[in-house]
């Protein structure tokens, strides 16, 4: 366990392996009270932290300044759903990050990539000639419709992740990535296999 520190990155590279183990420690009814205490304390730390790093309008940016970037904050709605099992998160929070990325889709069901702007490992993940746009919808709506938040209006999402066939799809990374966004919207898996 590490203090948080440093920008949203760095403080999510520190608090969210400290939720995740907490969420361990509670699902397997482990006792450990020392690290329970511990990381506690360090989730509380990095929560605050993390509040401070929100953009006037929405989304998150890695100091705080807009634009925000919505590949970091999908990401950031990812840790609060999680950390919420284990910490208090206010659900107001929640619901107007989610908020703020179904604002951003466009009227086909996708999430333009951030352009001129890090996106956050998701350019690394394609290949010459994928589509970042892809990569960019994919792991935002991941985050937007995991963890049974409510998929309405989820279709057009769907429709566009199902459009792009599996064998079109050059980086395993986004293929896996689309998986996991499918089986966020249509938990059933029907859509995924």
């Amino acid at each position: 366990f590490q203090r948080p520190s440093g920008c949203f990155e760095q403080t999510s590279s520190t608090t969210y392996p400290n939720v995740l183990a907490l969420d361990y420690l509670k699902r397997t009814k482990l006792s450990a009270p020392k690290v329970e205490l511990k990381a506690r304390q360090y989730i509380h730390l990095g929560y605050q932290k993390l509040l401070g790093f929100e953009v006037d309008g929405g989304g998150f940016d890695w100091f705080g300044n807009p634009p925000a970037n919505q590949t970091l904050t999908a990401y950031g709605l990812m840790e609060f759903v999680d950390m919420a099992a284990v910490h208090d998160v206010d659900p107001k929070l929640i619901n107007r990050t989610r908020s703020w990325l179904l604002r951003r889709r466009a009227g086909d069901g996708s999430w333009k990539a951030d352009r001129g702007m890090l996106n956050d490992g998701l350019a690394g993940s394609v290949q010459q000639g994928a589509d970042l746009d892809l990569a960019t919808t994919a792991y935002v709506g991941w985050a937007v419709f995991a963890k049974n938040q409510p998929n309405n209006n989820s279709q057009r999402t769907l429709d566009y992740l199902l459009a792009h066939r599996p064998e079109t799809i050059q980086s395993v990374n986004v293929l896996a990535t689309v998986a996991n966004a499918l089986l966020a919207i249509e938990p059933t898996g029907d859509s995924a296999a």
